[in-house]
C-alpha cells in the first residue's frame, strides 16, 4: 500500500472504496485490518490494545484488541483517542477512561 490506507465497504459483493486515500497514521504497521468485524464492547471490561481507525462521520473508533477489533462510542469515552497509539480503555457502566500504554515497558527482552 506504500504507506497508504483506503478505506472500503462492500456493496452488492463488490468493494467500493470510500473516501480519499490518505497517508497511514504512524505506528500502525501496513496490512489489511478486517474493522468491520468489530464488536460492541462489554460493561465493566478493560481493552488493551492499538487504535486503528477514527471514524468521526459516525463518532466511532477501532481498536485492535489481539486479534479481535473493539467498537468504541467516541462520546463514551474521557480522553481523546488517537490512531496508532497503544492504549488501555476501561469501561464503568456507559462511561469509559482512555489510558495511554507505554510499549516500550511491555515488550520481553533477551538478555545474552
Amino acid at each position: 500500500m506504500n504507506g497508504q490506507k483506503i478505506l472500503q465497504t462492500q456493496n452488492n459483493n463488490e468493494w467500493e472504496t470510500t473516501g480519499t486515500i490518505k497517508k497511514v497514521d504512524e505506528g500502525i504497521k501496513p496490512g489489511v485490518y478486517n474493522i468491520y468485524l468489530g464488536t460492541a464492547p462489554v460493561d465493566k471490561n478493560q481493552y488493551q490494545g492499538q487504535i486503528i481507525y477514527i471514524d468521526r462521520e459516525n463518532s466511532v473508533f477501532y481498536q485492535q484488541v489481539k486479534k479481535d477489533f473493539i467498537v468504541h462510542r467516541l462520546n463514551a469515552v474521557d480522553g481523546k483517542p488517537i490512531a496508532g497509539k497503544d492504549v488501555v480503555i476501561a469501561y464503568d457502566g456507559e462511561k469509559a477512561t482512555l489510558t495511554l500504554t507505554d510499549t516500550l515497558k511491555n515488550k520481553r527482552s533477551l538478555k545474552m
